[in-house]
């Protein structure tokens, strides 16, 4: 009777540990749901920019007039408007499912007291969208950014900071100038040929000068001897 009622309150132990272990791990699971909920870190429309810069250690000033993108220190270069809108693809609507920390008082240990990079959209509106890129997480392969008018501190896919290192000359449409390289080829080699057609033509008029000259003097000559024959028979 004894060894019964051992055996029973043993059961109801383990009874009890798992109804506390499920309810543990439910609540686990609920507060790593929690944690992991998607944030926006940006949201706007990437038709609205009409201006892309990128400062710190590069800089690249995009404008965009009538639909087509130039950049400030090359006026005259086509820009590839594919390369431009994939930036503006990384930046229009980051999310991220960690916020780091909410309005931290030492930005230093971000590297956001002095941002390596900045990326600014103008928006047709005349506001701005500002990002700030620190340190890379080596534990994540992330970077840190902070939003102009916005305390927290981010961590985000890296993709975002990274594929922002350009100079101004990757974004020229090398296509575009392939093309103009090959009209102002053939454009030249039609004035070559056009040149060398005159000069052909010059030639062959200088040619029948000569020839017309030659005929000329022989007729004279001619007609020379012919007079000195009939003086002669005279």
């Amino acid at each position: 009777m004894k060894k019964q009622k051992i055996q029973i309150l043993i059961l109801l132990v383990l009874c009890i540990v798992c109804v506390g272990g499920y309810f543990i791990i439910r609540n686990h699971t609920f507060e790593t749901e929690e944690e992991t909920v998607s944030v926006d870190v940006t949201n706007f429309n990437k038709d609205d920019v009409t201006e892309l810069i990128i400062s710190g250690d590069h800089e690249v000033h995009l404008v965009k007039a009538d639909d087509t993108w130039t950049e400030s220190s090359l006026p005259d270069e086509t820009m590839k408007e594919s390369t431009v809108d994939t930036l503006l693809n990384e930046i229009a609507n980051i999310t991220t499912t960690e916020t780091v920390v909410e309005a931290p008082e030492d930005l230093s240990q971000y590297g956001l007291e002095e941002p390596f990079r900045t990326i600014t959209a103008v928006l047709s509106e005349g506001t701005q969208v500002v990002i700030y890129a620190g340190n890379k997480s080596d534990l994540l392969s992330e970077y840190y950014i902070n939003v102009e008018g916005d305390d927290n501190v981010y961590l985000v896919s890296s993709n975002i900071v990274t594929d922002f290192d350009k100079d101004p000359e990757d974004f020229i449409d090398e296509t575009e100038t392939e093309t103009e390289t090959a009209d102002s080829a053939d454009e030249t080699a039609s004035t070559d040929a056009i040149e060398e057609t005159a000069a052909a033509k010059t030639l062959e008029s200088a040619d029948g000068e000569t020839e017309s000259a030659d005929a000329d003097g022989e007729n004279v000559g001619t007609a020379g001897e012919t007079e000195t024959a009939e003086s002669s028979e005279d």
